[in-house]
């Protein structure tokens, strides 16, 4: 059986944020080697385990050589059975629309009266680049092994966010109102400047309620 050999780029096309490539040992000359690009993250996993990202900056990744940087031997590749890289672009910016499905209740301190409350806004999602290598691992495995990668949109994707999180971010907002001990009335017509003074006193208990899916 002819085995693969030189190399094979794996790049992502402009509307593309992922890309997989999946090879085993078998098939594979031990000189086989994937070119990776510096402006996606790119995800080394072998035998099932995650690697990290051996071309932070673009390269070669050599997927069956005990250093994945440098060709191996033919002894080093029969150590393994499978490897697979996976690209996850750089610039991949989400914007995500949500709102309270149902208004919640809550009493006012005040007056001790039942108001209906409810909540909209936008948040735009990236891949956290604090430990940006875990942070894509994270979101690879929590997002997209449950369905082809290449042909999950973004739109989809968005949709997917919006469903888990939108309970997690009425939460914080129940919190968050809890905490000024203000009497609800005083939110009932709220002027613009009175949103965006809002918006940025929630950001931070915000910021991380995507961290479990390695996005910030």
């Amino acid at each position: 059986k002819k085995k693969k050999k030189g190399s094979v780029e794996i790049k992502l096309s402009s509307d593309q944020f992922c890309r997989v490539l999946e090879e085993r040992a078998e098939d594979c000359s031990h000189k086989y080697c994937i070119d990776t690009d510096a402006d996606q993250y790119n995800l080394l996993y072998r035998n099932g385990q995650f690697l990290g990202m051996p071309t932070p900056f673009g390269g070669s990744i050599y997927p069956f050589s005990v250093d994945p940087t440098k060709p191996g031997s033919k002894g080093q590749k029969k150590q393994f059975n499978r490897a697979k890289v996976v690209c996850l672009s750089k610039d991949f910016n989400l914007k995500v629309t949500w709102g309270t499905r149902t208004s919640f209740i809550m009493e006012d301190c005040a007056t001790k009266q039942p108001y209906t409350v409810g909540a909209s806004g936008v948040v735009y999602v990236e891949i956290d680049t604090n430990d940006a290598a875990r942070s894509a691992d994270r979101f690879y495995r929590k997002c997209l092994t449950q369905r082809d990668a290449e042909l999950f949109n973004t739109e989809e994707l968005r949709d997917f966010l919006s469903e888990a999180f939108v309970n997690r971010v009425g939460a914080k907002i129940q919190d968050y109102l809890e905490a000024q001990n203000r009497p609800l009335s005083n939110l009932v017509g709220l002027q613009p400047s009175e949103f965006v003074k809002i918006s940025e006193e929630l950001f931070p208990k915000l910021k991380d309620i995507f961290a479990d899916y390695g996005l910030t």
